[in-house]
């Protein structure tokens, strides 16, 4: 090997190298690795997703649910509150913070099937009460209409409650699937 590709594959080596750490060193701020939680039945299965595990304060964020019906039938009737089968609840994990989940006891029908999921993206839901200690936060996020949460962990979770049947009045289905998601 003559000293010019010997000075050559060196030149190739170190900018391969310096490539290498710079890439790496880029990846703990890309932490956008999706993230998902499950609840299943013998039935029903309801999927929660996220397209990143960290957000910033200022940015909307973004959450989706599917519910999926594993059964044999190919349409399936299904009672649940008019607002939607599926709901969401947020709970600050290292505070007191949370916003439940609230529906109403009407009952709507609803089809679903093996390939006709129902998906829902994140909405609010929840109630203040006048003069606790968080009333200002609560009034604030409510008022946003976009999903944002200051800086914190926080659990997001989808539930699903139906029965089977138009009516309501079949066999009950509750499921909670979380998630985690970090504000920065």
């Amino acid at each position: 090997m003559t000293p010019f590709v010997r000075h050559l594959t060196a030149a190739a080596v170190l900018t391969i190298t310096i490539l290498g750490c710079t890439l790496s060193e880029a990846s703990p701020s890309v932490q956008a690795a999706p993230l998902r939680g499950e609840a299943r039945d013998a039935e029903f299965t309801l999927v929660i997703h996220s397209p990143q595990a960290i957000w910033s304060a200022a940015e909307e964020i973004t959450v989706q649910a599917e519910l999926s019906y594993t059964g044999t039938s190919q349409e399936l009737a299904i009672g649940g509150a008019i607002g939607g089968v599926i709901a969401f609840s947020v709970e600050e994990v290292t505070g007191d913070r949370r916003m439940d989940a609230i529906r109403d006891a009407a009952c709507a029908r609803y089809t679903i099937g093996p390939d006709r999921p129902i998906t829902s993206p994140y909405i609010k839901s929840g109630g203040i009460n006048p003069g606790e200690p968080n009333e200002a936060f609560y009034r604030e996020f409510f008022d946003d209409p976009l999903f944002r949460l200051p800086t914190g962990t926080w659990r997001v979770t989808a539930w699903a409650a139906l029965a089977i049947g138009p009516d309501c009045g079949g066999r009950q289905v509750d499921l909670r699937a979380p998630l985690l998601i970090t504000v920065q």
